[in-house]
Order: C-alpha cells, then sequence, then structure tokens
C-alpha cells in the first residue's frame, strides 16, 4: 500500500475513536486557544516596561510603579497561559486514557475473532507486542496533534495577525520561515518515516523471537542447545541494532539540518529588527516583542521537527496493529445467521471438499459421511489422514471449499458460530489451560458452575487427587501454558472441563494419549459415562481406546476406505488389520 494510503487509514482509524469524544475535545481546543492569545499578548507588557524604563531617569518612582505593574501584569498573564495549557493537558489525557483502552479492548477482540489460519501462522509474541506498541502509538499521535502541530497552526496564525498591525516586515519574514522549515522538516522526517517502520518490522521478529525462545525454554534445556538458541537469537539482535543505529544516524542528522534552519531564522529575523531599530521605526520595547516571539518561535519550531519525527515513530507504531486490525475475519457468521438448536445429535458431512492454504492437494475431496444421533464413532488412520481436520471442520475453525456439514439438518455455515461451538465439547491432544487457578481453568467450559459442579467434574475425571495435593488445591496457579502440571494432569483437567460442559456432541482428539495405563483406565471408565446418550467423535492413534465404539471410520489420504464395529473390520478391511498388527507388536503407525 502506498505511504500516503497507509497514513490516511491509520489516521481513519484514530479518528473513529477521537470523534467519540468531540466535546471533551472541543472543550480542550478552546481552553488551548485562549491560552495561546494569553500567551501571544505576553511580550507587550514587557515591551510597554522596558519603554517606560527607556523613558524616565534612573530613581524616578513612577517610572518604577508603572513597569511594574505592567509586568506583573505580564507575569500574571504569561501564569494563567501555562494554567490553561495544563488543564488542557488533564483534559487530554483524561481522553487519551479512555482511547487507548478502548482501541487495546477493540484490537484484542478483533484479534480473538481472526481465523485460526492467522493464529497458525502468527507469533502470539509478536501479535500482543504489536497490540502494545500501536496503543503507545496512538497516544503519541494525539500528543503531537493536540498539544503541538495545532497550537502550533494557531500560533502562528496570532502571530500574523499580531506582527499585521506591529512589525508587518518582520511578520512577513517569520511566516516565510515558518513555512520553508516546516516543508523542509516534513520532508525530511518522511524519509525517516521509512527507517522507523523498517526498525519496528525487525522489532516484532525480534519479540518473537525471544517468546518463541523462552516458551520453549524446556526443549533448550533438554538439548543443551543455550548457545545454539544465543548465537540464533543473537543474529536477530544483530539486526535490529543495524537498523537502529542506522536510522539513529539519519534522525540525528536531520535533526542537525533542523538546528541549522532555525539559527538562520533566528539570525534574519534580529538583524531585520535591529536594522528597524537602527531606522527609528522600532523602540528598544519593540525589540524585545520581537525577542520574546523569536524565543517562541524557535522553540516552537524546534519542537515541531522533533515532534514530527515523533509523530510519523508513532505512525509506524500503529502500522501494524492497524494493519491487524483491518484483517478480514475469513470464518464469519452470514448476516441474521441463526442460533444452532441441537436436540438429538445427528452429523452429516456431505460432498465436503477441504484444503488447506499453500497445500497442493485437498485433505478432503468429496468426502461423506453420516453420524447418527448419540452414536460413537472413532477416526483412525495414520499421520496426516485428515483425522484431526475432521475436529477443525465441525468447529468451523476453516470454511470448506465445497460441500456442506449438517447438525440435526442444520448447516453450520449458516448458524451462529458461538452456538455451534457451544453445543461441542473438545479435549484435544495438547490441552490448552491458562495462567489461572485449575478451578477457573475446569470452569472456563462453565463460568456460573458452583464449586461442587468442579470437584465432581474433577472426581470424574481422576483429577480430584492430585488436585488436593497441590499447595493451593483447586486455588493452585498451573503457570503459563499449564507447565507446572504433567502431561497427564493437563489432560485430566481437560477432560474435567469437558465433562463439566455437558455438551451434546463430544470430541476427543487423542484425550488419553498423556496417561498411563492405569490412569488411562480410570479416565476410560469417566469418558464412557461422559459418552453416554450423546454423539461421540474420537480421534485415536492407540486403537486399544476405540475398540468398544459403534463404528471406526479408517482414512487414508483424506479418503474414507472403510467405516464398520472394530470385529468387522478385522475381517474386512486390510488397512484397518495392518494397523492393529503393527500396535499388537509394538510399532508405532
Amino acid at each position: 500500500m502506498p505511504k500516503s494510503s497507509r497514513h490516511s487509514q491509520i489516521l481513519g482509524f484514530v479518528w473513529t475513536y477521537v470523534k467519540r469524544h468531540h466535546w471533551s475535545i472541543g472543550l480542550m481546543c478552546m481552553i488551548l486557544l485562549i491560552s495561546t492569545t494569553l500567551t501571544l499578548a505576553q511580550p507587550f507588557f514587557y515591551r510597554q516596561a522596558v519603554d517606560i524604563i527607556a523613558e524616565f531617569e534612573i530613581g524616578n518612582i513612577f517610572a518604577l510603579k508603572s513597569a511594574l505593574r505592567v509586568i506583573l501584569l505580564g507575569v500574571l498573564f504569561g501564569a494563567l497561559s501555562l494554567t490553561l495549557h495544563e488543564l488542557a493537558s488533564l483534559i487530554l489525557g483524561r481522553i487519551e486514557i479512555r482511547i487507548m483502552r478502548e482501541v487495546h479492548a477493540d484490537v484484542f477482540a478483533r484479534t480473538q475473532r481472526l481465523s485460526t489460519k492467522f493464529h497458525v501462522n502468527t507469533f502470539a509474541g509478536s501479535t500482543s507486542r504489536k497490540i502494545n506498541r500501536g496503543v503507545g502509538g496512538v497516544e503519541s499521535m494525539m500528543d503531537r496533534m493536540w498539544f503541538n502541530f495545532i497550537p502550533l497552526i494557531v500560533f502562528t496564525i496570532g502571530l500574523a495577525i499580531v506582527l499585521t498591525f506591529f512589525a508587518p516586515l518582520i511578520g512577513i519574514v517569520m511566516l516565510i520561515g515558518i513555512a520553508i522549515y516546516t516543508t523542509i522538516s516534513i520532508s525530511l522526517n518522511m524519509i525517516t518515516m521509512k527507517y522507523w517502520s523498517w526498525v519496528d518490522k525487525q522489532d516484532t521478529k525480534l519479540t518473537a523471537s525471544l517468546v518463541d525462545t523462552i516458551s520453549g525454554n524446556t526443549l533448550v534445556k533438554t538439548f543443551s542447545a543455550e548457545q545454539r538458541e544465543e548465537e540464533r537469537h543473537g543474529e536477530v539482535l544483530s539486526e535490529w541494532q543495524h537498523r537502529l543505529h542506522k536510522s539513529w544516524r539519519i534522525s540525528s542528522l536531520v535533526t542537525w539540518i533542523q538546528f541549522m534552519m532555525l539559527m538562520i531564522i533566528e539570525l534574519t529575523v534580529l538583524s531585520l529588527a535591529l536594522w528597524l531599530w537602527f531606522k527609528g521605526e522600532f523602540t528598544v520595547g519593540g525589540f524585545i516583542v520581537v525577542m520574546f516571539y523569536v524565543g517562541q518561535l524557535w522553540g516552537r519550531l524546534h519542537d515541531i521537527g522533533r515532534n514530527m519525527k515523533d509523530y510519523l515513530r508513532a505512525v509506524t507504531n500503529c502500522e501494524e496493529m492497524v494493519e491487524m486490525a483491518k484483517t478480514p475475519v475469513e470464518v464469519e457468521d452470514i448476516p441474521d445467521a441463526q442460533e444452532l438448536k441441537v436436540p438429538m445429535g445427528g452429523i452429516n458431512m456431505s460432498g465436503i471438499t477441504f484444503q488447506y492454504e499453500n497445500q497442493q492437494e485437498s485433505i478432503f475431496n468429496n468426502f461423506s459421511l453420516e453420524i447418527c444421533p448419540g452414536e460413537k464413532i472413532a477416526f483412525v488412520g495414520r499421520s496426516g489422514g485428515g483425522k484431526s481436520t475432521i475436529v477443525k471442520l465441525l468447529l468451523r475453525l476453516y470454511d470448506l471449499n465445497d460441500g456442506k456439514i449438517l447438525i440435526d439438518g442444520q448447516d453450520i455455515a449458516n448458524v451462529n458460530q458461538g452456538s455451534l461451538r457451544n453445543a461441542m465439547s473438545l479435549v484435544p491432544q495438547d490441552p490448552i489451560l491458562f495462567h489461572r487457578t485449575i478451578r477457573e481453568n475446569i470452569a472456563y467450559a462453565r463460568p456460573d458452575a458452583n464449586s461442587e459442579d468442579i470437584e465432581r467434574a474433577a472426581k470424574l475425571a481422576h483429577a480430584h487427587d492430585f488436585i488436593k495435593d497441590l499447595p493451593q488445591d483447586y486455588e493452585t496457579l498451573v503457570g503459563e501454558r499449564g507447565v507446572k502440571l504433567s502431561g497427564g494432569e493437563r489432560q485430566r483437567v481437560a477432560i474435567a472441563r469437558a465433562i463439566l460442559a455437558d455438551k451434546p456432541i463430544l470430541l476427543l482428539d487423542e484425550a488419553t494419549s498423556s496417561l498411563d495405563s492405569v490412569s488411562e483406565q480410570h479416565i476410560q471408565e469417566a469418558l464412557n459415562y461422559l459418552m453416554k446418550d450423546r454423539t461421540t467423535i474420537v480421534i485415536a492413534h492407540r486403537l486399544g481406546t476405540v475398540r468398544t465404539v459403534d463404528r471406526i471410520a479408517v482414512l487414508e489420504k483424506g479418503r474414507l476406505i472403510a467405516c464398520a464395529p472394530h470385529q468387522e473390520l478385522m475381517k474386512t478391511c486390510k488397512v484397518y488389520q495392518e494397523m492393529v498388527n503393527l500396535q499388537s507388536d509394538g510399532l508405532i503407525v
């Protein structure tokens, strides 16, 4: 996307939040206008004091009192101007905090709803970095806009009006200087903008590398790969350092050029004022006014160079966050999508075709299978055959390329996604736990569940005993992704969560894969209870765990080659026979 379009998109994104607070923004602008007007009026009191002092001889008490009176008025105007400026700052701070919260909440909500494909292809660390950096960028953009650019415009307009009556020639020279300086500064800072964007992209990679390595620390230690990871991360860090150093050098050069331009403007204006005094067209007090305005202008123009750089840096900080906020939600509900009703739990996969993006071959091609209400069916087959994809498609984490999946006669593409997923409980092969308490993780399926229901589910999942042995039993924090628990313990917490959910359709994706034989026997009893009177889909590699289901569907490269009970498959399906024999011999399929 062209830079101008990107900049406009970011400004449009920020404006959608700013306009919600138009009354507060209007009040703040009015206060800033009054503050700037008082600042413009302030030097005329000092001019009058200096002219009084110059007119009278030393020791004149009248001159002393008169000069002191106007100096006090000048100081009062200055104090009132600063007070109003700080009041406006307080109002802006309140607005910014609200907008930052709104932006963070909205982008977080948007990210939650982005497709599984987005999250699979994006580092969690880089996503959080984009959001945090972007929210900070919104704050910085608003600071620069409302407290630097707009006050400078107001000051410049006021300065032009004042100098039109007081010293037109000096006013013309100052306005020309402002125009030249601002134009050159914007052009130079637009150049630096692309370098800071270049730095931010590497900063995102750096954060992703950091989070990726830290989250996999156990694996790093297992292979004694600390040195290797330090070298790999060091390469990313070195590139970040190179980009940052180059951008910093360019920014320093731009700052030096801006300083030199300011010195030229200052020299030109003061020389002109001195010449007007020499010609008798200026009093000493008038020279003081010019000095005051030059000082104000010097500071504001210096600030506009620095603030333009900060503003453009803030824009680049927002860029990746806004891109993410504008990312299409690929799996969307249709308008007026209906709630899914599941009185029976029948599932019909009719002619479904599905292919993952960037893969050359389809996982399923015109695949069909009907699952009766309350039926227990297992999907087995070699790795990559499409077993786990079945679960993802049922949950509508991806949309089909063709075909339909019906639940009790309702096309899942036409129902509300929330109601679809609320009709299913999933126990995945690698359970996901939040860094929260055991109680919260189990109750995630039903937040309003009471303690008795939670403990009952844990007992049925054979998790209660190990939970009671933990330091704070159900109030124990499980660590990031549940790292404080063993694989089997995490699995049992996930099973307890599914038991508590009590949904009409149950999805078990290698639900007993992390359990020892004794635990697996207990869990199988709990699962048999859980599967009673509900439609259940089991994904399994260990064929011994699925022999009692109603039917076993054998998949081979996305094709359904057989679907029957275990005993029948042992007689009729060669592929299934080979799988059973290999596992019986202790070999891995």
